[in-house]
Order: structure tokens, then sequence, then C-alpha cells
């Protein structure tokens, strides 16, 4: 028989920040491949790389300036405890893809803080494929395709080279969003050198009948969509090598030149195929100039 356990004391330990990410394109949770790291604002040097847990959950424990915090009595982490230390400190959060699926991004957090962290410009769920509700206690960390990314399920793709026609420059780190006849808008990011692959599920069937009724829609393969495409740009001299996350969401609507129109539209229409990828191609503003594969765009604004 055992004797029985006289508890001396009790330690608890307390994680200052949770992360969670959501691939924008399927609106399933990553945690594989990701190589996700903090420090103190301004203090690369001193950065701490994350623990994936078995839930898919990227843990960051011993930063700098908190490791004191995460320590305590069996009172540590309880409401009392979090009314006192929440979000004293700032840190930056950088996030890399080692399997290239996902572009890079960084963002600011005040740590510690309680629960799964997101900023708070994408604390609602991203996409309309998110599995999360409006009142899901977990936010997550959105996550853009990038130009290397090969899809495992059929998914539409919209590709392109958006360029800085003021700066004759690739557009880095650009945001477009697509529009479908029935209203639902998805997003995607260029990367550093402009390159554009936005992927989505493909809208639903036009005419689709889901008893059967007749008369039916064109068959699958023959479905196309009209899209509205809206470009979101801001210049940002030098460019970042990781960009904002809330900067990148946050930029003001740009202009794109197409080969009829006199001036940078607001607005681009062009028709998604079944099963084809859908390449943006523009003229450049010069009536003298060949059309080349590039989606040219004209920033409303620009950053030092």
């Amino acid at each position: 028989m055992r004797p029985p356990v006289h508890v001396m004391e009790r330690l608890s330990r307390v994680a200052p920040l949770g992360l969670r990410f959501v691939d924008e394109a399927t609106g399933t949770f990553i945690g594989d491949g990701l190589q996700v790291s903090a420090f103190p604002e301004g203090l690369p040097a001193a950065r701490r790389q994350s623990v994936l847990n078995r839930s898919g959950i990227h843990v960051l424990m011993d930063l700098p300036g908190l490791r004191d915090l995460e320590f305590g009595d069996e009172h540590a982490g309880d409401d009392a405890w979090w009314a006192t230390h929440a979000g004293q400190r700032p840190y930056t959060v950088e996030v890399r893809d080692t399997l290239g699926r996902f572009l890079p991004c960084a963002f600011r957090a005040e740590l510690p803080h309680r629960k799964l962290f997101a900023p708070d410009c994408v604390s609602s769920p991203p996409s309309p494929l998110s599995p999360l509700s409006p009142n899901d206690d977990g936010p997550s960390v959105p996550l853009f395709s990038a130009p290397s990314r090969q899809a495992a399920v059929p998914l539409a793709v919209l590709r392109a080279e958006l360029w800085d026609v003021d700066e004759d420059a690739p557009a880095a780190w650009a945001l477009v969003e697509a529009t479908d006849p029935g209203g639902v808008t998805v997003r995607g990011v260029a990367d550093e050198k402009g390159r554009l692959a936005l992927f989505f599920q493909y809208p639903r069937p036009l005419d689709f009948s889901p008893d059967f009724s007749f008369p039916a829609g064109p068959p699958l393969l023959e479905q196309t969509w009209a899209l509205q495409i809206r470009v979101h740009y801001t210049r940002r001299t030098p460019v970042p090598e990781l960009p904002d996350v809330c900067l990148t969401l946050s930029q003001p609507p740009a202009g794109v030149w197409t080969v009829d129109s006199g001036g940078p539209l607001a607005l681009l229409e062009s028709t998604l195929r079944y099963g084809q990828e859908l390449v943006l191609r523009t003229r450049r503003p010069d009536p003298q100039a060949p059309p080349h594969p590039r989606l040219w765009i004209t920033p409303t604004g620009s950053t030092p």
C-alpha cells in the first residue's frame, strides 16, 4: 500500500503566447512546416522559436523579459493573475513556411496574452471558408498562398505579376480581392516580387439544381464565372522582407490599367473558367506600349 502523498508546493507555468494559423484558401488549420519565432520589439537577436503542441498550436516560451512571469504559484494563470499581467510588453512575431506553401509574415503582439492570439485586424474570421465563428474563443492568423504553392485538391487559381507603374518596380505585398457572382470575396497577397497566386474554392455552379430538376445549367467543365477584382497597395521603401499582417490588410485601393482604359480603374472584371488558371494581364499606361504579361497598377499613396 502506497503512503499518502503530501503536496508541499504547487508551481504553475503560463505560456505567454499561443498561436494558431489558418490557410486563407481552404480554411484548414496549419501547424506543421511553420517556423514561428518571437522577440522583444527591436531585438531580433533575442528571438525564441515556438514549440508545436499536439493540438497544432504554436506555443512561445522562455521569451526574454517574460520568463519570471511564466513560473508562479498555484494562482498563476487565474483571472486575478491575468488582470495584473496581461499585455505588458511589445514583441514581434515572425512566421515562415519551410515547405514553401505560404508567404512569410510578421505582426506585433503585447505579451503575455491570455488564450490564443491574433492581431486585432484579423481577430474575426479572415476567410469565408474559416471554420471559426464570430463567437469562437480561439482566433487564428491567416496564411496567404505563395506563388510556388501546389494545391492538393481542385482549387481555382488566379495569377498575376503586379507592377507599380509610378516606381516601375514590382508591387511587393499588394493585396488582391476577387468577388464572385454570389458576393463571396476571397483575397490573396503578392510576394516581394509582385507575384500573386490566389487559390480559392470554385464558386457555386451557375444554374445549379441540387434536386436535378430541369432546366440544368451547363456541364461543370463548361462553367464560367464573372469575377470583380480589386487591388489594394501602398508602396513601402525599402521593401520589407516580411510584410506586417495588419499593414498588408489595410492597404488603400489602387488603380488598375487595362488595354482600353484611359486611366486606372478601381475595378477589374475578368472571367474564371472551371479547370483553367485565370492569369491577369493588362497594358501599361502608354498607348504606344505593347501588351505585357503584367498587371499594371497605380498606388494611391506611399509610405517612406
